[in-house]
């Protein structure tokens, strides 16, 4: 198939860097409010609920000062064994925007962030351990995420057929800079995906699937099965989302 991308703009944020990018903003979620208020749902084992009305101190999430790649704040996401919300699933410290964090079938977007994993983020994570999730509305799981496996970051999901493509090594006490560029779709004569790290190209573009309902949201931080005991931490910060 040929896929015609026009690029409208470039920004020079950390995560863009040369990238191209859209040109309209649909979502900033870089934490710069001092706290998780850009963000719909804050997701944890003390606290499930609207990220406004979190008023929880607990080492799994917080809002930084002290470690940040762009502006003032950055998120600090912190996981130990043990670490489910009272509701079951996995182990989990995360994020997620509704709304205008959702995309349906043709939307294109591009998602710029940061990641810093610890110096001691352990090399086994379980089955999984997500740090950004594109989830479906439905109960398909996450058809688009990028999954940590053995100290490399991975772009994978559950979208039927969807491969699993090596970004790149997670570069320990290392801040990285992504930009992930999707076209949305249950279809992967329609729906593609690439990813930039630090500016360069890591996942070529290619057609997938990644969607299977509906719509997807956003979501981020860590979700993992509960095979894995070793603690993990993570930083994030500048995340944007535009659209053309």
């Amino acid at each position: 198939m040929t896929l015609l991308v026009v690029l409208s703009m470039t920004l020079v944020s950390p995560a863009s860097a040369a990238v191209p990018v859209g040109g309209r903003l649909v979502f900033a979620g870089d934490f710069e409010t001092g706290d998780f208020s850009q963000w719909t749902q804050c997701q944890s084992r003390r606290y499930s609920g609207s990220c406004k009305s979190n008023r929880v101190a607990f080492y799994g999430m917080s809002v930084v000062a002290d470690d940040h790649r762009q502006g003032a704040y950055a998120a600090r996401f912190e996981l130990r064994d043990g670490d489910k919300p009272h509701w079951g699933g996995g182990e989990r410290s995360e994020l997620a925007r509704y709304n205008v964090g959702r995309v349906h079938e043709g939307d294109e977007r591009w998602y710029e962030f940061s990641l810093k994993f610890d110096q001691a983020f352990p090399a086994d994570n379980g089955r999984f351990l997500t740090v950004v999730q594109w989830h479906s509305d439905g109960h398909g799981g996450s058809p688009m995420a990028l999954l940590v496996w053995g100290g490399q970051l991975f772009l994978g999901g559950k979208a039927p057929g969807a491969p699993s493509i090596l970004i790149g090594d997670i570069a320990r006490g290392e801040w990285v800079d992504y930009v992930v560029h999707a076209r949305f779709s249950r279809s992967a004569q329609t729906g593609f995906a690439e990813v930039y790290r630090n500016g360069a190209v890591a996942v070529p573009m290619h057609a997938r699937a990644n969607m299977v309902d509906h719509s997807d949201y956003l979501k981020m931080g860590f979700y993992r099965d509960d095979t894995a005991s070793a603690t993990a931490v993570m930083w994030a910060d500048g995340m944007r989302v535009t659209a053309p």
